[in-house]
């Protein structure tokens, strides 16, 4: 019995952090009323401006979605977002209908940060002391396109998707890839990686 009952009040209490955060969520972003967001994960919407970040009808998001102040983020109806997935938008991330994107999966349309350290540097005492930039002329070094996720794909966990990358309608983005192309329409996509070292001096 006692156990029946730690368990009722555990799940009570993981229904009212749910519905915290979706309700917070709500506020940030435009999201369908039959969509929902988790406590597991959430909506960060840096831009201030809930037009750059929407959700569709019934889907469900349990990772994190971050939305820097040049980016925005739309994800259609019937989609879903797993446990410990992130999407970074610097730039643009569309993710359309039916689509289900699994658990550790990351997703990122930009760098992030600049190849040049220096700049790298600057960037970072930029957002300590004033917050990330709000404009492409604040960020020196980094680059950024957008990711496109057409209707009905499936990306299984472990997945990494970097930037400028279109994902055709229905595809299966195996276990553990890493895209970096684009994946044609109805194919089962696997990649193996082959490590690339090159000395940053070539870069400049």
């Amino acid at each position: 019995m006692h156990r029946k009952i730690r368990f009722a009040i555990y799940s009570w209490l993981l229904q009212q952090s749910d519905s915290i955060v979706n309700d917070r969520a709500h506020r940030v972003a435009d999201i369908s009323p039959t969509a929902r967001v988790y406590s597991s994960g959430g909506i960060d919407n840096i831009t201030g401006h809930s037009s750059n970040a929407k959700i569709g009808d019934h889907t469900h998001i349990r990772g994190r979605v971050i939305v820097f102040p040049t980016g925005k983020f739309q994800i259609g109806e019937w989609s879903y977002i797993g446990h410990r997935s992130e999407v970074w938008s610097q730039s643009l991330v569309q993710i359309g209908n039916r689509v289900l994107i699994s658990h550790d999966v990351d997703i990122h349309d930009g760098t992030a940060h600049s190849m040049d350290a220096q700049e790298r540097h600057e960037h970072f005492k930029y957002i300590l002391s004033r917050g990330h930039p709000a404009t492409w002329d604040d960020l020196p070094g980094i680059a950024a396109k957008p990711i496109i996720i057409e209707d009905d794909v499936w990306i299984s966990f472990g997945v990494t998707i970097l930037q400028g990358v279109t994902i055709g309608k229905g595809s299966v983005i195996a276990a553990g890839s890493l895209v970096t192309k684009d994946v044609p329409p109805g194919v089962i996509y696997r990649c193996s990686v082959t490590p690339i070292i090159t000395p940053l001096a070539q870069k400049k």
